[in-house]
């Protein structure tokens, strides 16, 4: 069978970020235009390949690709598959619809977020043919074995839903995946060719990005990933990641943007990967998320001398009633000394931030403001706090509101800039909310200090046009908004 994995073009945005197995989750200037490969396609891309499909990879945004382009480009499969989220689920299951249009033979499936959390009303759409829950890559291979074999056997795969005439169809989850090392390093020879993804964090170039864990420890009722992932968190282990690494500085990587929900929650396994690294002499720079708490100041500093140059923190707010209140379990001092570490050791820092969060007051966000300066982080995202289907907090709010149905009406044009049903668990009136993050952008990047900040830091060519770019993308949302 001949399946295209598709990263499909947006009638709303030039970079809808597509790369954790959840889906969708941000896009546009806000995000400094960042783009990343979609590396849950090459996931499931790589093992469908090893079973003797044909595969091939459209990364429609990455190459400008025109639907009328891929309209033309779609006769040729027999099936294609995309990852979806709820904020894209309605504009994927439209382009899909479209393409069955094109070619009526299509098989369509989708997985991500959405179709986990919202089965039954993700087959509502008739653009779906079939659904993938939870982690695609085995539910996808063995769905596969069961289309090449014709008949009906594929419909007892465990993880998929499918219509059979009017009725839904969902079957029981396939079970986590219990060792990773099982599942194959991604080919990203099906990227394309010569394809440069722009991140204005990443220091040296070519770059990609990689997964070495699934799950968090975590329970914060705004995050989907303890539900999508399940309780407990499966790391790959050391010496697969040490031969990810030696594959991809063999192919020319320079640097690696693990994007792991956590690196940090295993310290024995961090510092067997690092000692590695250090023991292989592999030339390469990386990127990692840290929860507070899950690491201490010896091992940042292994992290470092082993290629490490920025660690990825979710602040979220520098208010610890906040914190409590979405079960966040970090304490404010915590925060204060983690990053003071990173300023003595040397280490970057990126600060992912919330406005909007439950209990959210003008006071609290005055608070977090000056909690910003105090810390000073190398770089911020601030974010309108969403209510996703698959989280504590999402149900709270279709209790009180029913009206925020399965979510859907959330997507690539308001996510984390426009407020979303937040008047049910903030006292900061919706239309002040979208204010409130151009003001935060505004305070923290538009400073001369800042800016001069980097300037000191380009070396050449390559960094004055990646942080030019930067720049452009988050003073114009700054001044503008999306």
């Amino acid at each position: 069978m001949k399946v295209l994995g598709l990263n499909p073009p947006s009638r709303y945005t030039k970079n809808l970020a597509r790369d954790l197995l959840w889906g969708c989750w941000c896009k546009g200037k806000r995000i400094a235009g960042v783009q990343f490969p979609p590396l849950p396609l090459l996931f499931c891309g790589t093992i469908l390949k090893q079973e003797g499909n044909e595969f091939d990879l459209i990364d429609a945004p990455a190459v400008q690709m025109s639907f009328e382009e891929l309209h033309q480009k779609i006769k040729a499969y027999d099936a294609v598959f995309l990852i979806s989220a709820t904020v894209s689920y309605t504009e994927d299951a439209q382009t899909l619809l479209d393409l069955k249009k094109i070619n009526p033979r299509l098989i369509t499936i989708v997985f991500g977020s959405h179709p986990t959390f919202k089965p039954l009303e993700a087959l509502e759409h008739p653009g779906v043919d079939i659904i993938v829950r939870r982690e695609a890559e085995f539910v996808i291979r063995d769905l596969f074995r069961g289309l090449n074999q014709g008949g009906d056997s594929w419909k007892k795969v465990l993880g998929i839903g499918y219509r059979e005439g009017k009725e839904k169809v969902v079957n029981d989850f396939y079970p986590f995946i219990k060792n990773l090392d099982e599942v194959p390093i991604p080919d990203r020879t099906f990227l394309p060719k010569n394809m440069e993804y722009y991140n204005p964090i990443i220091k040296r170039i070519p770059a990609t990005t990689a997964l070495s864990s699934r799950g968090c420890p975590s329970l914060c009722t705004y995050c989907t990933a303890p539900s999508f992932y399940g309780p407990k968190y499966r790391a790959r282990s050391p010496e697969n990641v040490l031969k990810e690494i030696e594959i991809l500085t063999d192919m020319g990587y320079k640097e690696i943007f693990y994007r792991d929900e956590l690196f940090t929650v295993l310290p024995r396994r961090v510092k067997a990967i690092c000692e590695g690294i250090i023991a292989r002499k592999l030339d390469v720079s990386w990127i990692c998320s840290v929860k507070i708490g899950s690491v201490d100041k010896e091992t940042l500093k292994l992290m470092k001398e082993a290629g490490c140059h920025m660690i990825r923190i979710g602040v979220e707010t520098g208010n610890q009633e906040l914190l409590d209140r979405v079960k966040k379990y970090v304490e404010i001092e915590q925060i204060r000394e983690t990053f003071a570490w990173t300023h003595e050791i040397g280490l970057d820092t990126h600060a992912h931030m919330m406005l909007g969060m439950p209990g959210e007051t003008k006071e609290t966000i005055k608070n977090t403001f000056q909690f910003i300066e105090e810390i000073q982080p190398t770089t911020i995202t601030y974010g309108i706090t969403t209510p996703y289907p698959g989280t504590p907090l999402y149900d709270e709010v279709i209790q009180l509101d029913p009206s925020f149905g399965d979510g859907s009406q959330i997507d690539a044009r308001t996510i984390h800039t426009q407020s979303n049903f937040s008047h049910l668990f903030t006292q900061v009136p919706p239309e002040e909310l979208p204010k409130y993050i151009k003001k935060a952008y505004q305070k923290f990047y538009c400073k001369p200090s800042y800016v001069w900040k980097w300037m000191k830091r380009i070396r050449n060519i390559e960094d004055l046009r990646r942080l030019t770019m930067a720049g452009v993308n988050v003073f114009d949302f700054a001044l503008r908004g999306e």
